[in-house]
């Protein structure tokens, strides 16, 4: 097995891991963020639509987070601000306790 290989196998393994963080973490927030370019796990979420000139973007705030992000060494954040030309995709997963 060259080098290569073992590194294939070893981000296969990342990402498995990962998941698997992912699939635990779901159970305890209560919404699912989808933009483009990630995935967000939030327990309080504010859309604000700012229009600019004849355009306008989506100032998204997440509250009480964890951010589906491989590279990040933390994961689970206190607030997260989005700003994004593109739909986001909102969840709800469960109901107040």
């Amino acid at each position: 097995m060259d080098s290569v290989d073992k590194l294939d196998l070893l981000e296969a393994d990342y990402s498995l891991s990962l998941y698997s963080e992912f699939k635990e973490a779901i159970k305890v927030f209560r919404y699912h963020v989808d933009t483009d370019l990630r995935t967000y796990l939030a327990n309080d979420v504010a859309i604000e639509t700012v229009t600019v000139g004849d355009g306008f973007y989506f100032k998204v705030t997440l509250t009480d987070a964890w951010v589906y992000e491989a590279a990040r060494t933390q994961r689970f954040v206190p607030e997260v601000t989005l700003y994004e030309i593109t739909p986001v995709h909102v969840q709800r997963l469960r109901e107040d306790d």
